[in-house]
């Protein structure tokens, strides 16, 4: 149980930094005018935006998404 309480938990912000710099620069200006941001901040790290922004972004990737698959299936 000591080794439990010790343990610490991985740190995942990293690689949401490098997922969100890997991503492609069309792609990152699409997410931000799709969440209602400027599209001129896709060179912005991830981190610099808030939560709530984070959570806009969040949300216009899954209503992509679903558009997306829709349009597949139909297909």
């Amino acid at each position: 149980m000591m080794l439990l309480r010790t343990r610490k938990r991985p740190n995942h912000q990293i690689g949401v930094a490098y997922s969100w710099a890997a991503t492609a620069k069309p792609v990152r200006r699409h997410i931000l005018a799709l969440a209602g941001l400027p599209p001129d901040r896709w060179e912005s790290p991830i981190h610099s935006f808030t939560e709530a922004e984070r959570l806009a972004m969040r949300h216009a990737v899954l209503r992509a998404i679903t558009t997306y698959e829709r349009a597949l299936n139909a297909v």
